[in-house]
């Protein structure tokens, strides 16, 4: 008997160990969910918006062909507005684009040089096309920008009961600077941008054949902008574990 007991106890041992065993595998196993992808936002897409600023440059050998040595300075304010296309890949804080801007402009200077005669410079309009490479975290967006830049100048010599004589020109050179751009709401951005714009020399006048001259003239800007993004929608950004 009492070898019977023993084995009795030994058998309801072992069948409670295997219900146990068989009720933890019947028991349902629940995995962590998945770390949800983090969305962030994205510059890829086209836009348009205004813009307008501050600027300050000169006309060089102006005084110097009328006899009196130097170059005409120029400073005005300007406004207008620009279109472009970003592009900035899933994941990525790279940024590549291209900007066309245009701008009405007063940016100008004039010199009296005494007994009514005086001569005044005008640039009136400019623009430029460039292409635009920046690092975005996030909502922030830095830049350097550079492309073709042309404008269009008055140079008017005005001589007391003689009347005046005015002599345009568009000038076409190149465009350096950079920028930081914000992403105010998901469609909206708002940029502070500085361009140095020379715009190469042109003939004034007649040239010196004519007894005009050759001009240069450059500028630099800085300028704010507000931009519309059209289909806006957040790019992916891998999820870190």
């Amino acid at each position: 008997m009492r070898y019977l007991s023993t084995i009795v106890a030994a058998g309801l041992v072992l069948g409670t160990a295997q219900v146990a065993s068989a009720a933890d595998l019947a028991r349902p196993v629940y995995k962590a969910a998945p770390a949800p992808v983090m969305m962030g936002y994205n510059w890829s897409g086209f836009y348009a918006g205004i813009n307008g600023g501050y600027a300050w440059g000169e006309q060089d050998n102006v005084l110097t062909a009328l006899g009196v040595g130097g170059n005409l300075k120029q400073d005005g304010w300007f406004g207008g507005g620009q279109i472009g296309w970003n592009w900035q890949a899933p994941g990525s804080n790279w940024v590549f684009g291209v900007e066309v801007d245009s701008a009405w402009a007063s940016i100008k200077e004039t010199t009296n040089f005494g007994l009514g005669v005086s001569a005044t410079s005008e640039m009136d309009y400019f623009g430029t096309a460039r292409l635009r490479f920046g690092y975005a975290a996030d909502r922030v967006l830095w830049y350097a920008t550079g492309g073709l830049a042309w404008g269009h100048n008055d140079m008017t010599i005005n001589v007391a009961g003689l009347g005046s004589t005015t002599s345009g020109n568009t000038h076409v050179g190149y465009a350096v600077g950079g920028g930081v751009e914000w992403a105010l709401v998901d469609n909206w951005t708002a940029k502070v941008e500085y361009l140095y714009l020379d715009f190469g020399s042109e003939n004034y006048f007649g040239g010196p054949a004519g007894g005009g001259f050759e001009s240069d003239l450059t500028a630099h800007t800085v300028k704010v902008g507000l931009n519309y993004r059209f289909g806006y929608g957040k790019g992916p950004v891998m999820a870190k574990y």
